[in-house]
């Protein structure tokens, strides 16, 4: 009887144990943190960074129609888009010139006046005569002055140009032709002329061309003045009413020269100004004409591709921390092969470039030149660092308030109540190298720990954790 009844307390004390045991364990997994446990891995760090690259043509030619900016253009048909590969003749747009008979009609008035004033000269004297020797000779000399003063005025620009100082003496300016060899020595000898100023080699022949006029205004202004004082024997001086006459009948001449050479260059500004077509071959890269624009050639009517050009991909990479060079492999949606960068450009602003070839066949998988001109593509660049290190999840590299960072590596203890086994992480601290969104490449060497991570709530050093069971 004793015996059962020791057996029985006995069964109840175990049975206490045990349901003690179960909700001991309960609580501990309850309030327990639990943890992954992680192993590092060795490699080089990788990371994808999407960027967006637009269609880019290294030059172009910006077109104008020069005769517009007299005549204005209005665009009627539009047959090409930007985008557009096009041939050398083909054509683009048509146009119309609005007020170009309203110009014709305004010079032709001019002409015709013109005509007139010079029939009326001709006949209010009609014993008088209609042309002299004089008069040539007066008409020349101011042709060769005018001829002087405008190769002068470009030596003058040019000058300017190269900061040099223009010397006054005309005659340093350049040298005549060299004097034939006489046969007998002169009573007088031949003075030396100047020297020729130091001039840089670009202005040597406009100022040999400019001294060279200006001798002969000289010596035509000479013949002139021996006319009027009566020593020149191939040209007589006519009367005053002669003179005047033919003069003014030079004066019309010119004038009626002035309307005719404005009409011929009316015409000529018009003439093929009603097609636009393309100067060579070459993608339309600015093309954005709409019927019914006008046009006044002050800005460039279209820009056109240089000949046989094939564009290339330019992303923007100033803000990517990341070192990305030539080669740094490319990865475009919808093309199954793999690009790489092929240089790396620094633009204005400081601005970084990475730089993607392309060929036809590739722009053609893209979708063509208007598609990418149009919808900029999203191009990945495949960072790869140069070197192999430790490597761990992100999520596993914590931050201290120092800036400093460590990990929690995983202890195992077997003690406790019961004598069950335990987790305990302990702070060990890692040396970041570089890192990307995903994974963190730390210098030190820890595949021989086991390492915590996606905690389940805060955790701390020394604190036992448990392992996430599936």
């Amino acid at each position: 009887m004793k015996k059962r009844k020791t057996l029985k307390w006995l069964g109840i004390f175990v049975a206490v144990l045990l349901v003690a045991m179960f909700f001991s364990r309960t609580v501990q997994t309850i309030t327990t943190p639990k943890i992954q446990k992680i192993s590092a891995t060795r490699g080089k760090l990788e990371e994808k960074i999407p960027v967006i690259a637009q269609l880019t043509f290294s030059q172009g030619e910006e077109v104008f129609v020069p005769g517009a900016r007299k005549l204005n253009l209005v665009i009627t048909q539009v047959l090409a888009q930007q985008g557009f590969y096009v041939k050398e003749g083909d054509l683009l747009a048509r146009a119309e010139i609005p007020s170009l008979e309203e110009e014709k009609a305004k010079i032709q008035e001019e002409y015709d006046k013109a005509v007139r004033a010079l029939g009326e000269q001709y006949t209010s004297a009609v014993r008088l005569a209609q042309d002299t020797p004089h008069n040539q000779l007066y008409e020349r000399y101011f042709d060769t002055l005018q001829d002087f003063y405008a190769q002068r005025l470009e030596v003058e620009r040019l000058a300017g140009e190269l900061k040099y100082r223009l010397p006054e003496d005309l005659n340093t300016w350049g040298r005549g032709p060299a004097p034939e060899d006489t046969p007998a020595p002169q009573a007088r000898a031949t003075p030396e002329p100047p020297p020729l100023a130091d001039m840089p080699a670009d202005l040597r022949d406009p100022m040999q061309k400019a001294y060279e006029l200006w001798q002969v205004s000289e010596q035509t202004f000479d013949d002139l003045r021996r006319v009027y004082m009566g020593n020149n024997r191939e040209v007589t001086r006519v009367g005053g009413a002669t003179f005047d006459h033919v003069k003014k009948i030079y004066e019309l001449r010119r004038n009626l020269d002035v309307h005719a050479q404005a009409m011929l260059t009316l015409l000529s500004s018009a003439r093929g100004m009603d097609e636009i077509r393309a100067p060579h071959n070459g993608y339309l890269t600015e093309f954005g004409l709409k019927r019914g624009d006008s046009y006044d050639g002050s800005k460039a009517l279209y820009t056109i591709s240089l000949a046989e050009e094939v564009p290339t991909l330019k992303a923007d990479i100033t803000d990517i921390k990341k070192t990305i060079e030539k080669g740094t492999k490319v990865q475009i949606d919808g093309l199954r092969q793999d690009l790489a960068v092929s240089e790396v450009v620094l633009e204005g602003g400081n601005k970084r470039f990475a730089v993607v070839e392309v060929s036809e066949n590739i722009i053609t998988q893209l979708g063509g030149i208007r598609s990418l001109m149009d919808n900029p593509p999203n191009i990945t660049l495949v960072y790869k660092s140069s070197r192999t290190t430790t490597l761990l999840p992100a999520s596993a590299v914590r931050s201290d308030g120092d800036g400093s960072s460590f990990v929690y590596t995983i202890k195992q203890n077997w003690g406790g109540m019961l004598g069950n086994m335990q987790y305990i992480i302990s702070k060990q601290p890692v040396t970041v190298l570089e890192q990307s969104t995903r994974m963190v490449a730390v210098s030190e060497e820890l595949s021989w720990v086991e390492i915590a991570d996606r905690e389940d709530r805060a955790i701390n050093d020394g604190q036992v954790v448990m392992e996430y069971v599936d």
